[in-house]
């Protein structure tokens, strides 16, 4: 039987913040008290109106958060200082065998502390890979130094780790996907596509993203204009916010094409399997990418991707049987990739079903978890 273990996770990104990092501490964290552990979950949390409190549970999640003021520039130092006291005191109360981190910097500077378990990292980091193709090798081994294992969710990024710090076990485990909650579902195709105005002829093309430069969401834009000038039942769907969002709106209005393109913020996690299944394709244009969380909750509803062909993107599309794989940084390549999803219906839908399959039975976060807890255990029996 395996021993149940009290694991203690800490990362600056979390609920209520919306993204892939926060996404995926809440789902590893649910799936594995699932297993029976016991998670505790450090944070922060920026709340001027005093909505949430400084702990909670979330299912069987205990959610201690640290509060940080409104000077933005400062949030993550106020984070390091603060957390490291928090952190010292729920190793006073509870015994754990495990601490587990989410982000490069804050975390592991809050996690610099003795302690008698293992100490694992999570490395969805894109200042990582920053830093590498900078060669700031100096860097990362002073902040992940203290770690016993790190796990990757993309062979890239595993690859990459673990040339900086060879002694380190490393282990890829992929991000995983809620397959209770993303699943094909007609009633929310309709009733979100009747929200939208979408007509049930229009076939709708769909990104999820932080709207940042990473994400390679202005070359999305870009490839819009070829994309509707060649098919003029293609609606796109952009669903997100972020420092490029003024950008991306004011090229859509100088293109005229306010009604081929709908922009929707502040969508909670809950709400998107209603927003995946209106889609008949979801692009995922980044730049650098570990497993995408959003490209396997568009799988999960039985949706075939464009994506582009770096990170851990080639990890979840099969080409020309889950969707299709493009170069990054090309408007043209994106709007190429697209237009032939939609020159083949058959060959599109039977797409759809197989990324479907391969959701299910290789991205469920149960799976994800059983694996992580083993890397635990190998951990701690080393």
């Amino acid at each position: 039987m395996t021993e149940k273990l009290n694991v203690l996770m800490v990362s600056d990104d979390f609920y209520p913040k919306v993204g892939g990092i926060a996404a995926h501490v809440l789902e590893i964290s649910r799936s594995i008290s699932e297993l029976g552990h016991q998670v505790v979950l450090l944070t922060k949390i920026y709340d001027p109106k005093n909505e949430l409190p400084e702990e909670e549970y979330i299912g069987n999640i205990r959610v201690v958060r640290v509060k940080v003021s409104d000077r933005r520039k400062i949030r993550a130092l106020e984070f390091m200082y603060k957390g490291r006291r928090k952190i010292k005191e729920l190793l006073k109360e509870n015994t754990f065998q495990v601490i587990h981190w989410h982000k490069l910097i804050a975390d592991s500077v809050i996690t610099k502390i003795p302690f008698d378990g293992v100490k694992i990292f999570t490395n969805h980091s894109s200042t990582f890979l920053n830093w590498y193709e900078q060669k700031k090798f100096v860097r990362c081994r002073m902040l992940l130094g203290h770690m016993d294992g790190v796990i990757a969710p993309s062979s890239e990024l595993t690859s990459k780790i673990k040339t900086i710090l060879p002694k380190k076990p490393a282990l890829n485990i992929s991000n995983g996907v809620d397959i209770s909650k993303f699943y094909p579902d007609t009633t929310m195709r309709h009733i979100m596509r009747l929200q939208l105005g979408y007509k049930f002829s229009d076939k709708v093309v769909m990104i999820a993203r932080r709207l940042e430069e990473k994400n390679g969401v202005l070359y999305f834009t870009q490839s819009i204009p070829k994309i509707v000038e060649n098919d003029p039942t293609i609606q796109i769907l952009i669903v997100g916010s972020g420092s490029q969002e003024a950008a991306i709106r004011t090229f859509i209005k100088e293109k005229n094409l306010e009604d081929r393109v709908t922009i929707v913020t502040g969508v909670t996690n809950p709400e998107m399997p209603y927003y995946f299944n209106v889609a008949d394709v979801v692009v995922l244009p980044s730049l650098m990418e570990a497993t995408s969380i959003a490209g396997l909750e568009a799988m999960a509803c039985g949706k075939p991707l464009v994506g582009t062909n770096v990170g851990g993107i080639p990890e979840i599309i099969t080409p020309h049987e889950t969707g299709l794989l493009v170069p990054a940084k090309s408007a043209e390549a994106l709007a190429d990739g697209v237009l032939e999803m939609f020159s083949d219906e058959s060959k599109r839908i039977e797409m759809g079903e197989k990324a479907l399959q391969s959701v299910r039975e290789n991205f469920a976060w149960s799976e994800i978890a059983r694996k992580t807890v083993a890397f635990y255990q190998q951990n701690l029996n080393a």
